[in-house]
């Protein structure tokens, strides 16, 4: 890729829009871990999301830009990413008839459940103290507190495909969800733009007292300053023939690995719940990584099997003379 080239041409036809090369990265994830990007494009609306996007899909070779909603989970490689990064801050939102709301994907999932309960739509506050995006809960179809997934939210979603140089419109339906999955995951081509979510009217004031409790259940276990969950819950086949029910990620490492509050470097697994890592001061992507990797290590020496990650490796990690890419 020919960053000088890009750079020049960026910012030639975009001077109203935020572009920087060389440009760092940590401070706009959770966990202030991460190398710089080789551009950096920060986005706030959708016309500019789109007209970026079309920039992007004349480039040759063929790009696919990472995108960063709240930064909240994914561990950017100490050495940074060396491609196009396009921070989206698009903050479209617009209440639609039969209980609907149209939003942009660079809209807070906080921001849309008290705009939500404003107007006296209740459903999303089991959501509450998830720090993402839209865009990224989508992308990782996010469960809540009541163990419903996004997904069961949405209508329908717009995206851009860089293939195609198009906008396209998917039924809910057309996407295929799991636990912590959609297939966006596996089509970097396609690009959350906005989203139309259904909800219902109900007692707004009750289902902000419920946020309120889970907020402060929350508060007592989930640290603010992690990447959320690192590790996937393993599934239930995976559990029965070891503990004869299904048990939790964090509770395995702590009840099992005996490693919480164990740290690498300033990199800690969470005091208050072991699948959350911390970041205690200095930490690098390295010192994030082997602990993962300590973790894990354990896991296929004492069970024969390891965890799936929950959170996205972004860039080159190397640890203990291994690769990540």
């Amino acid at each position: 890729m020919d960053i000088k080239r890009i750079y020049s041409q960026l910012i030639s036809k975009f001077p109203d829009i935020e572009i920087y090369q060389n440009h760092p990265l940590a401070t706009y994830t959770t966990v202030k871990i991460g190398g710089p990007a080789d551009i950096f494009i920060h986005i706030k609306s959708l016309k500019d999301f789109s007209n970026i996007l079309k920039f992007i899909y004349n480039l040759k070779p063929k790009i696919y830009p990472t995108i960063l909603g709240n930064g909240s989970n994914v561990l950017i490689a100490d050495s940074g990413i060396h491609s196009i990064v396009i921070k989206n801050d698009s903050q479209e939102f617009k209440i639609l008839p039969n209980n609907q709301i149209k939003v942009s994907s660079g809209v807070q999932l906080t921001q849309l459940i008290n705009n939500s309960l404003d107007h006296n739509l209740v459903g999303l506050e089991e959501f509450v103290y998830i720090p993402s995006s839209i865009g990224g809960a989508i992308y990782g179809n996010i469960h809540g507190f009541d163990k419903h997934d996004f997904n069961q939210f949405l209508d329908s979603i717009d995206v851009f495909d860089l293939n195609t140089n198009e906008i396209k419109h998917y039924p809910t339906n057309k996407i295929s969800w799991s636990y912590d999955y959609s297939s966006f995951q596996d089509n970097p081509n396609l690009i959350i733009l906005s989203t139309v979510i259904n909800l219902q009217t109900g007692d707004s004031q009750a289902a902000k007292v419920k946020a309120q409790e889970i907020i402060q259940k929350k508060m007592t276990f989930q640290p603010m300053k992690s990447l959320g969950s690192v590790f996937k819950n393993p599934s239930e086949s995976i559990c029965l023939p070891i503990w004869n029910e299904k048990k939790p990620a964090g509770w395995i490492i702590d009840n099992e690995l005996k490693l919480k509050g164990h740290s690498i470097g300033d990199a800690q697994i969470s005091p208050l719940h072991a699948n959350f890592f911390v970041n205690n001061g200095n930490c690098t992507s390295s010192d994030y990584l082997s602990l993962i990797n300590l973790v894990q290590s354990q896991m296929q020496t004492k069970f024969n099997f390891q965890f799936e990650l929950e959170i996205r490796l972004l860039g080159k990690f190397f640890v203990n003379n291994r690769n990540y890419t």
